[in-house]
């Protein structure tokens, strides 16, 4: 018995991983692609690039995990049937459930690794990519290459680039900077370059002027300079960005939504408690499409026709618990008190399997009995 699990748990790992890193790959360069084009033309480096999109990673595999894991289950469970291995099986006298022992082994198996993305790695990678996107879209440097255009980074300041050079040099650079109380900052000159430091954006200013309007005295003055170096200031502390992120909190302290998590991430309790929910679930629904497609796979007994008919009736119902899932969600999503629905289809999903675990390695519909005559009274 510990052969054959660990026979078919090595095929189903196998099969697992190919699909896996197929639909992976197939995904996550889609997903790649929009990233590209939105960073690099905004004047992004492709190490920018890199780091979302294996930021992004975690939650590519969260989403196709389940999917490679039911594929799977379905082609080793065809392939089993075709080569007669379940007719071996049968003939040596294994029971329904030592049969599908190895799936229910790899279904803990697989909902367990999606707890840990679900639970962990999402969250953090998430919170992470949302970090750095906030970092990035206040970054002047790759917003100042438009040349033309009136720019507004922070409340109270304008930029404004005439044009931009074949050596990244800006010309004819006007800055009007309203965000002090006590007195307005013009800056005007012919040429500026960028420079990033660190995290920090600097443009320094070559051959200009600074027009300063005293507010209080309503008095104005001005002065040349032959460079000036202004700091381009961040429109808000990304401390304050980071409490802010629904990410960065575990699912008890989402699941209690109090008040003061409600005001600090601006969001309602049902809304919090959803995502609190959603992550918990996700493990689950991982756990009962691999139950399902494996008991469904496994009713009937031998037919040269292969199993056609079984892998059509295991994605339907498959896709029926994935539909009765959403709608749970969506009512979970619109009200916390509506919990009870969002967990109700895993409960329909253990029944389902239960009743259709009767009907392992018999015939795969129930066939009427009809009376048998061997000859006429007549």
């Amino acid at each position: 018995m510990k052969h054959y699990n660990r026979y078919v748990l090595g095929r189903l790992a196998q099969t697992f991983g190919f699909f896996s890193l197929i639909l992976i790959l197939a995904y996550w360069i889609n997903r790649s692609l929009g990233i590209f084009n939105s960073l690099i033309g905004d004047g992004q480096s492709t190490i920018v690039f890199f780091e979302l999109i294996f930021l992004f990673l975690p939650q590519v595999i969260a989403i196709i995990l389940p999917i490679a894991a039911l594929a799977a289950t379905i082609f080793i469970i065809n392939r089993m049937s075709s080569e007669s291995e379940l007719v071996i099986l049968d003939a040596a006298g294994l029971s329904p459930f030592n049969i599908l022992r190895p799936f229910i082994y790899f279904a803990f198996l697989t909902s367990i690794l999606t707890a840990i993305l679900s639970l962990y790695l999402v969250p953090i990678s998430r919170s992470q990519m949302d970090f750095r996107t906030e970092i990035i879209s206040k970054d002047i440097i790759s917003k100042l290459i438009s040349d033309g255009s009136f720019l507004h980074p922070v409340p109270n300041m304008t930029i404004f680039v005439s044009s931009v050079n074949t050596n990244g040099e800006l010309e004819d650079i006007f800055i009007h900077d309203q965000r002090s109380k006590d007195r307005d900052l013009t800056y005007v000159a012919t040429r500026a370059l960028l420079v990033k430091e660190n995290e920090k954006s600097h443009l320094v200013l070559f051959n200009g002027l600074l027009q300063t309007l005293d507010i209080k005295s309503n008095t104005l003055s001005h002065i040349g300079f032959d460079s000036l170096t202004y700091r381009l200031a961040q429109l808000t502390s990304t401390e304050e960005k980071k409490l802010s992120n629904i990410d960065n909190y575990g699912i008890i302290e989402l699941l209690k939504a109090d008040h003061t998590l409600q005001k600090s991430l601006k969001k309602s309790k049902s809304r919090i408690q959803f995502e609190a929910h959603d992550r918990i679930l996700k493990p689950l629904h991982c756990f009962i499409y691999v139950l399902l497609s494996a008991v469904v796979m496994c009713i009937g007994s031998y037919s040269r026709f292969g199993l056609a008919r079984q892998i059509f009736f295991s994605v339907l119902i498959v896709l029926g618990f994935n539909i009765l899932s959403t709608n749970g969600l969506v009512l979970l999503r619109r009200d916390s008190s509506n919990w009870f629905f969002g967990y109700l289809p895993v409960i329909l999903g253990f029944i389902i399997f239960y009743l259709l675990f009767t009907r392992v390695r018999k015939v795969f519909f129930i066939q009427p009995s009809f009376s048998k005559f061997k000859g006429s009274s007549l």
